[in-house]
């Protein structure tokens, strides 16, 4: 095997585990944003997050690491979408942002029958 071959195949390597490692970031983006959503009573929409922001930081605990920025979707009634953001620094959950929406109404207790005690 050739310096050439093996130098390509651990570049090859490397993106794949790079691959991989950012779908397993945007997986724990989205559990978040869905379990922070439904803490709220509101609806996490198309099961998604996209990436929308990636940057360098320098971390004191960290040193380097990559901050990274997803957009997704979510409801309060059901009948209008508004937009979220969740920011990871590396895996550390740093802030989540969501657009203005309109509250859920909340349900009035049923009256209660005067015919049962």
């Amino acid at each position: 095997m050739s310096i050439s071959t093996i130098f390509s195949l651990v570049i090859v390597v490397a993106l794949v585990a790079l691959w991989a490692h950012h779908a397993n970031l945007s997986r724990h983006a989205i559990h978040i944003a869905r379990q922070h959503l439904h803490n709220q009573g509101l609806q996490f929409l198309d099961q998604s997050a996209v990436l929308c922001r990636l940057r360098v930081l320098r971390d004191p605990r960290q040193g380097l690491c990559l901050q990274r920025t997803y957009r997704f979707e979510f409801s309060s009634q059901g009948d209008r979408r508004y937009t979220g953001w969740i920011t990871l620094d590396g895996r550390r959950l740093t802030g989540i942002e969501l657009q203005p929406f309109r509250e859920v109404a909340s349900a009035e207790p049923l009256p209660r029958d005067p015919t049962i005690h």
